[in-house]
């Protein structure tokens, strides 16, 4: 089993301190030894007039550099000359960094003392001493190239050069001493900096990886079935949006679990009726208790038809979700199949005595509105509609219908009388086996599946269709197709 996030958040947080931590040494350390070398350099090189002055005194004094050549220990005298010749009365460099009182007289030393024998003593900087055509007198020829040259100049001509080069590392005991002692405390420093780290990173880690345990949890008590869990939504970063999200998911499967439930009472209640009706006919027959007659062949045969008209809705909506509806566009005339529809449909309105009022609005010839659409579809659609006002609107009231071209659509308002719907009523109008009349009685023969079905022809037109109050105090539908160009 890999590592939980928790885990991985914790070593990633940790990672990165030490990271910045190590950096942090290895620059400190370079910084250190640079500037350490620079520092015993400047003092270097502040001895380096006095030293030049010593040897020109003594070129003048000797007239060549002879005597050194013959003893080297007379350049490391007249190094040592120099050097106490420059130091400030009362300075005790047996002692360095201890001031002591003001003397009036030059103190001599011993070689052994700290100022000549240390590496970081100004008296001991890598010098050499060279001739006028700079060949070596005294010094070592590995440090010329990246010696210093100081000229040394008597009566206006150079009589030879002393090379100082800077030092390019630290080699005494003393200095490997300090810098282990530097990196001793770099570590010890380092490690109480690791473990603070990992004291913060541990609960930072436990409370970065909270809201995703909670997302966890959720998901596999939807994946139990249990829709109504939530998640609790604190700050407002990526996590607390996933958990908004991840609560109307919630929402929405709890919705969809309910209409499913419903969806199936529906059924099982719009089936059940007729079926049971069919039955009781049936067996009123066979008992003899009422004869067979046209009329009571009628009353099953109406039955029979509402029935197979159920479930022929039923089936072309399951077809319409499954993408398997069969639509056969072409380029037609929208006010033509229109004008077809009305004309079936027209026994339908004055059976019920619904006068109609069709209003075409275009600024083509013949009415023409040119759409990519299904006529036989379409005049369902229609067909639907008419039945769904005929049915729902009291006898004696009013449909007008107003067609309208606007730029690239169409579009299709569709008034009907009294009696209105509710503001609730508009917003589940194209819901499945949904009717206005809440008791679901049977008294208008619905089965809630028309406007459903409409809904289905209209979006497979890349079309749209809401529901809203009629000014004629009934239901105004709006229906919108796009338009072919003319």
């Amino acid at each position: 089993m890999g590592l939980s996030i928790k885990y991985k958040l914790f070593f990633a947080i940790l990672s990165a301190h030490l990271i910045v931590y190590v950096a942090m040494y290895s620059i400190g350390r370079y910084n250190f030894d640079r500037g350490f070398l620079d520092y015993i350099s400047r003092i270097e090189e502040r001895q380096v007039p006095a030293l030049v002055d010593g040897l020109r005194n003594f070129y003048k004094h000797t007239g060549s550099w002879d005597p050194i050549r013959k003893d080297f220990s007379k350049f490391s005298d007249l190094i040592r000359d120099s050097i106490e010749s420059s130091v400030e009365p009362g300075l005790n460099i047996s002692q360095p960094g201890i001031q002591q009182r003001p003397s009036p007289l030059r103190q001599r030393f011993s070689p052994n003392d700290w100022y000549y024998t240390s590496e970081y003593s100004p008296a001991r900087p890598y010098l050499a001493l060279l001739e006028a055509d700079q060949t070596i007198i005294w010094g070592s020829a590995d440090a010329m190239p990246e010696a210093n040259l100081h000229e040394i100049v008597v009566d206006g001509g150079i009589v030879g050069y002393l090379a100082v080069t800077s030092r390019q590392v630290l080699s005494e005991q003393a200095d490997i001493l300090f810098s282990e002692q530097q990196r001793n405390t770099f570590f010890l420093f380092a490690l109480f900096l690791g473990v603070i780290s990992a004291l913060i990173a541990f609960p930072l880690s436990t409370f970065m990886v909270r809201p995703i345990k909670n997302i966890v949890q959720g998901t596999r008590a939807l994946a139990n079935g249990d829709y109504t869990t939530r998640i609790p939504v604190r700050g407002s970063d990526e996590l607390t949006r996933l958990s908004v999200d991840f609560n109307s998911l919630a929402d929405t499967l709890d919705q969809n679990r309910r209409a499913r439930q419903q969806w199936i009472a529906d059924i099982s209640h719009e089936l059940r009726t007729p079926l049971a009706i069919l039955q009781g006919e049936l067996e009123s027959l066979q008992d003899g208790i009422r004869p067979m007659t046209p009329e009571t062949i009628n009353s099953l045969h109406h039955e029979v038809v509402h029935l197979n008209a159920l479930v022929n809705d039923l089936h072309e909506l399951s077809m319409s979700d499954q993408g398997a509806l069969i639509y056969q566009k072409d380029r037609i005339n929208l006010h033509d199949v229109f004008e077809h529809s009305c004309d079936m449909n027209r026994h339908l309105l004055e059976k019920h005595n619904i006068s109609l009022s069709l209003n075409v609005y275009t600024v083509s010839p013949n009415n023409m509105i040119p759409i990519l659409g299904d006529e036989n579809r379409l005049i369902q659609l229609f067909d639907n509609l008419f039945t769904n006002t005929c049915r729902y609107t009291d006898d004696g009231g009013d449909l007008t219908i107003n067609i309208t071209r606007r730029g690239n659509f169409v579009v299709i308002e569709w008034f009907d009388s009294e009696p209105g719907v509710t503001d609730e009523d508009l917003s589940h109008l194209f819901d499945r086996l949904y009717r206005v009349d809440s008791s679901r009685n049977r008294s208008h023969g619905g089965s809630g599946l028309g406007l459903a079905i409409c809904k289905n022809i209209v979006e497979a037109h890349d079309g749209t269709i809401r529901g809203e109050h009629s000014s004629l105090g009934g239901l105004k539908l709006v229906i919108q197709f796009p338009c072919l160009p003319a």
